[in-house]
């Protein structure tokens, strides 16, 4: 009998899921973890980055405060230097005065001293003039005076005139005196006025000097204020970009992890559809086998033979 040559049954449109589809999504499922940790990380390092912008801008403007502050104490001691200065100068001036006072005073005091001298030596004349006068009157008379001196006698002087002049010598003297005490105490005053002002002008150059210090001082904590600011505006630049940076870095991993994931899905839809169809030809080829084993019926001549001794189908050739 000749022997019938069986096709193989091919199912139609079945791809099932091989080894590089199984391969190329277990790729995509690492790619997916790694864009997750990644992200994660991302997440992480922007937390930190938020956290060192928050702080570098509270220390940006406690360094700007502190700035303000040390710029109100460097305004302060050069208001100080002014006034002290407009102080200075009046106290110059009050100093020069007091001086020309002093030497006034020290003149009117020689002058008065002079003039003193003078009565005093005016007087001791009078005196003795006046002792002369009453001696010889009440000895010789006045004509003895006017013999002895070859001329006619003299008349008397009153006797109340060397009184008189004596009187007005001792009324000199005592307005001398006076005048002399005045300008004593003028002198006096002026020479406290002028160590008084001399001590303050002193005590206002003290301060001006310390004024100066605290203005450097001032200064100097300025400049460094400042260069700390420069430094924390430039840190928070450098990190501001950074942030950038990984903001753009983000948006990539996200774009990238949304494409892997878009992938994932199609994978998964051919891999379940791939399983459907393997489910139905495993449908088929068991029904194609139960119906290749049921008995055929009874064939006459040679054909039965055929049919009897042809193989069976044992695999499913791929489309």
């Amino acid at each position: 009998m000749p022997k019938t040559k069986l096709r193989p049954y091919t199912l139609p449109n079945f791809r099932p899921c091989g080894p590089k589809s199984m391969t190329r999504l277990w790729k995509i499922q690492g790619w997916e973890h790694r864009a997750a940790s990644r992200s994660q990380d991302l997440r992480l390092l922007l937390a930190d980055q938020a956290v060192e912008i928050r702080d570098l801008t509270g220390r940006l403007d406690r360094a700007s405060r502190q700035r303000d502050v040390m710029r109100d104490d460097n305004d302060h001691p050069l208001r100080e230097m002014a006034l002290a200065g407009s102080e200075i100068h009046q106290l110059q001036s009050r100093i020069h005065d007091l001086e020309r006072d002093l030497e006034d005073s020290q003149t009117a005091r020689a002058a008065a001293d002079v003039s003193l001298d003078r009565l005093r030596d005016e007087l001791r004349l009078t005196q003795e003039e006046v002792v002369t006068n009453d001696y010889v009157g009440s000895t010789h008379g006045g004509s003895a005076l006017g013999s002895a001196r070859g001329g006619s006698p003299a008349p008397n002087p009153p006797p109340s005139s060397p009184d008189v002049a004596l009187a007005q010598l001792s009324e000199e003297l005592q307005d001398t005196k006076e005048s002399l005490e005045r300008a004593s105490a003028g002198h006096d005053y002026a020479l406290e006025e002028f160590v008084r002002m001399t001590r303050l002008r002193d005590e206002i150059r003290a301060k001006l000097a310390d004024s100066e210090l605290q203005r450097d001082k001032a200064a100097t904590e300025w400049a460094d204020a400042k260069r700390t600011q420069t430094e924390l505006e430039s840190k928070l630049r450098r990190t501001s970009d950074k942030l950038k940076e990984a903001d753009a870095t983000t948006a990539k991993l996200q774009d990238q992890l949304s494409a892997a994931q878009t992938q994932q899905q199609q994978l998964i839809l051919e891999r379940d559809r791939g399983l459907s169809e393997r489910d139905l030809a495993r449908r088929r080829l068991a029904l194609v086998t139960a119906a290749v084993s049921d008995p055929l019926p009874p064939l006459s001549g040679p054909s039965q033979a055929a049919s009897v001794s042809a193989p069976l189908p044992t695999c499913i050739s791929r489309s």
